[in-house]
């Protein structure tokens, strides 16, 4: 027993986790409901019947939704949680209630703080709990089952508010946002230090969670107690799906838990006035707190000064060498956490034991409070093997905020206060750099790509040069640069350009990353189009036939993808688009996807990757094989050329069914076939066929039946027997006589360009070939 009767100890744990199906809502747990059986179980431990009075300052974990920028309450919320917990409890209303800030690290950094003030006399008793119950609203959510989570208990709290301040407008602008995407980008930094492979680091991250998952199998607390093999881990399945390269489903935290955890922490004096027998008591031997700089501003993405600070100062503090460490719980919500502890400690995280819990992914991430079941988790253990010292790391924000205990039953002699021994001044000794938002070209340090159900849907990169670093994220919609990132084996250390506008940094062209993208393009699976390529010809075939080749989302994303690689293939001339059967060639929006409710976004490049298209510089061509209504009109008025079957038919039907042509389809008809008419065609919604399209100069010919391929194609071969140059010259001014709306200027375009014209080898050698009569010989430069 310690002869400073002041010296804080931690007297009663309590834990609870329910497995609710969705089957009865009168079983579903809430929020509240687990908070309040935690402080049951963590005031049964003590065993004082008097304790539940001597509660003088409750801190609350700040729960999930109070910590997102906008609220997620489907059921209703409470408007002072902590005070519907304080109601809720068994315990005498507290002096003192805190609402904590946002932050893995919090429970920790709770108990650091609540230690001090017992060891100073301010207080003599404190609660710390916390509880999520995500998993059991998302059930309800899937179910349609109605929960009510609402509470108007109010009272006067201390509340620290989230306190988000570990992420800036800069990384917010260029790619930052989301922790799976964040921690991906540093974890690729680390595979890049560590000079493994793709498949390498695979196996490594599925080590690492393979060992939590069989602690998590024996821990009666966890959510998702199962032991999942490091062969499972290490491929991606359809229950094992990618997240962010280069983590699957289960390297990452999972957050649909119903969890709830309390510690009770008092002074040894007080302990031994409530009766808390000896055999409960555990001591705080050292601790730490410190946080790091912003992720763009750290020197090197692959390690966390802070984490090595935080683990350093507290086993120091307590006295202690790393080998002197028995159990650890590393905070593990995505592995490159552990992996950093483990260099910090000496230890193969793939074979030592790095958590007393499971870990988030297996364990549960219970949001802000795990780390609270990490410190209740280490005092049973500590309580078992009384001659053992437990550490505890806590992190908040990405890699951002770290608290670190030290833990054992050994009694602890005295305390010393570390608050005044900060830690910031090395965090703040580091290397500086400017934040670049310029074009430029660097070195690639860490990127990842982001994934839904339709493939990458979101990447972003950190890179270094000369005059600082820079955040860029890849050009809106550009899945085939995203395509190119996910694909390439080692994108850090590759040097690459970056485009900045509007206020952003991007990167826009996927050769860069050394990737052979055209090659690629062609080669590929499409659900919803096929591809041909005839020489400098490619051939876009939309490939939904038994629904009228109508488009909806992912359809639209295909095309968009194959309309940037056409636009960047220096090889390809020109394109043609039409549909599949003989039916149809595009009955515009899927009116059954948008019925149902299903995903109907489309890219910026807009409907069919095609309509919004404004700064096209090659030339399409539609080949009308029948039906092009709605949407499907709408790309015929987006291309440059048309030729249609002779049973080809043409309407801009949206006002029937209560919408309007919203693609562009207005203002295209007006230019092309003049108000009037264009007023007709719209109000009326009505059919032209072929003749009359053809008269209307909807299209530019009709082909014998059956032959509208051949028609573009020969078209197309004939556009592509001139100069390449010259016809990108001649789009980008046609083009420029409507964006300019002025004449002068876009006569002054013409000019300017056919002075860039004139200085291209395909100028020189068209004249060459003119005058020495033979075929000139393009070389599109």
């Amino acid at each position: 027993m310690s002869k400073n009767k002041n010296i804080p100890i931690v007297v009663g744990v309590g834990q609870v986790v329910d497995h609710w199906n969705g089957a009865d809502p009168a079983e579903a747990p809430s929020p509240l409901g687990l908070a309040t059986e935690s402080i049951a179980r963590a005031l049964a431990d003590t065993g004082s019947s008097d304790l539940h009075r001597a509660v003088d300052t409750l801190a609350v974990i700040r729960a999930f939704t109070d910590s997102l920028r906008t609220p997620f309450d489907p059921f209703g919320k409470a408007v002072n949680f902590p005070a519907a917990i304080a109601q809720g409890a068994e315990i005498a209303p507290p002096k003192q209630i805190i609402y904590s800030s946002a932050g893995g690290e919090q429970p920790q950094s709770l108990v650091n703080e609540l230690c001090r003030d017992i060891a100073n006399g301010c207080i003599r008793t404190a609660m710390i709990v916390g509880s999520e119950a995500n998993a059991a609203l998302k059930n309800a959510l899937k179910r349609g089952v109605t929960l009510n989570w609402a509470s108007e208990v109010s009272a006067d709290i201390e509340d620290r508010g989230p306190k988000i301040d570990f992420i800036s407008a800069y990384e917010i602008a260029n790619g930052i946002g989301l922790p799976p995407s964040t921690y991906a980008a540093m974890e690729e930094a680390l595979r890049a230090r560590l000079g493994m492979t793709k498949s390498e680091y695979l196996d490594y991250m599925a080590g690492i969670c393979s060992a939590m998952s069989k602690t998590a199998a024996q821990n009666p607390f966890a959510q998702y107690p199962q032991i999942m093999t490091r062969e499972f881990l290490a491929q991606p399945s359809t229950k094992n799906y990618p997240i962010s390269d280069p983590y699957l489903k289960w390297h990452v935290a999972q957050d649909a838990v119903n969890q709830g955890s309390a510690l009770i922490l008092t002074s040894v004096e007080h302990a031994q006035e409530l009766g808390i027998a000896e055999d409960k008591w555990i001591y705080l031997h050292g601790y730490s707190e410190v946080k790091d700089r912003l992720v763009s501003e750290r020197p090197d993405l692959s390690r966390s000064l802070a984490l090595e600070l935080a683990v350093t100062s507290a086993i120091e503090r307590a006295g202690l060498s790393a080998q002197d460490i028995a159990y650890r719980d590393i905070y593990s919500c995505f592995p490159i956490v552990v992996h950093l502890a483990a260099e910090i400690l000496g230890l193969d995280p793939t074979h030592d034991e790095m958590t007393v819990t499971g870990g988030l992914p297996f364990f549960g991430g219970a949001g802000n409070n795990y780390s609270t079941h990490g410190i209740a988790s280490l005092v049973e253990k500590l309580r078992d093997d009384r001659e053992a010292y437990g550490l505890v790391i806590a992190n908040g924000g990405f890699i951002s905020k770290q608290a670190a205990g030290v833990y054992s039953a050994i009694a602890a002699q005295d305390w010393t206060d570390h608050a005044k021994d900060s830690l910031q001044d090395q965090i703040q000794a580091q290397e500086e750099f400017p934040l670049l938002a310029q074009d430029c070209e660097a070195e690639i340090e860490a990127y990842t790509v982001r994934h839904n159900r339709h493939g990458c849907n979101h990447g972003y990169l950190f890179a270094r040069n000369a005059e600082g670093r820079v955040m860029a994220s890849v050009e809106p919609d550009h899945r085939l640069t995203m395509q190119a990132l996910h694909e390439a084996e080692s994108p850090v250390g590759r040097t690459v350009k970056i485009t900045h506008r509007d206020g952003k940094n991007y990167l826009v062209n996927p050769h860069q990353l050394g990737v052979p993208m055209s090659d690629d393009f062609l080669s590929r699976t499409y659900n919803y189009i096929e591809l041909k390529r005839d020489g400098h010809i490619l051939e876009i075939t939309l490939n939904r036939p038994d629904s009228y080749n109508a488009l909806f989302s992912a359809a639209h994303f295909e095309l968009a993808e194959v309309f940037d690689a056409f636009e960047q293939d220096q090889e390809l001339w020109v394109a043609i688009i039409t549909g599949a059967g003989e039916k149809a060639f595009c009955s515009g929006n899927d009116l059954k996807v948008t019925a149902s409710g299903g995903d109907m976004s489309v890219p910026d490049s807009g409907f069919a990757g095609l309509c919004s298209r404004t700064n096209r510089e090659k030339p399409v061509i539609a080949a009308v094989n029948g039906v092009a209504m709605g949407g499907g009109l709408e790309i015929v008025l987006s291309c440059d050329l048309a030729v249609a079957e002779p049973s080809a038919t043409f309407a801009l039907p949206e006002v029937k069914v209560g919408l309007f042509a919203a693609a562009g389809g207005i203002q295209r008809l007006l230019r092309q076939v003049g108000e009037k008419k264009a007023m007709e065609l719209i109000l009326t919604g009505r059919k032209v066929d072929a003749t009359e399209a053809q008269g209307l100069g909807l299209i530019n010919s009709i082909s014998e039946k059956g032959s509208v391929m051949d028609a573009a194609r020969a078209l197309a071969q004939t556009i592509a027997t001139n100069s390449p140059t010259s016809v990108r010259a001649s789009k980008r001014v046609i083009t420029g006589v409507d964006a300019l709306n002025d004449w002068d200027a876009a006569l002054a375009l013409s000019k300017a360009e056919i002075v860039s014209l004139l200085q291209t080898k395909d100028a020189i050698e068209g004249v060459t070939a003119f005058a020495q009569k033979r075929k000139p010989n393009w070389i599109n430069g």
